[in-house]
């Protein structure tokens, strides 16, 4: 009777330990992930520190350019597949392989 008695005790105490530790290895892997992140941040952050917002402004403005650039390129090399297919599709009577 008395060690079912102190385990039950110590029942609340032993969850609450379980539930610390878990905290405490979560608390350590988002400091990681954090710290992991910052440096990234850095890295990417880094090539552009000292320039002016003039230049800043240059440099988004030729990003937006090259992303549409590739989105247009993008575009008409879907459409080019899809007259190949068309193509291939037809010279086999219509039918798919």
């Amino acid at each position: 009777r008395l060690s079912h008695a102190v385990n039950d005790g110590f029942a609340g105490t032993i969850a609450m330990a379980s539930q610390s530790a878990q905290n405490a290895k979560r608390a350590r892997e988002l400091q990681k992930t954090m710290d992991a992140q910052q440096k990234r941040l850095q890295s990417v952050t880094e090539p552009f520190k000292g320039l002016s917002r003039e230049q800043m402004t240059e440099i988004l403005m030729m990003a937006q350019r090259f992303k549409q650039q590739n989105q247009e390129k993008e575009k008409q090399q879907r459409i080019e597949r899809e007259k190949q297919r068309q193509t291939r599709s037809r010279g086999m009577g219509g039918m798919e392989r």
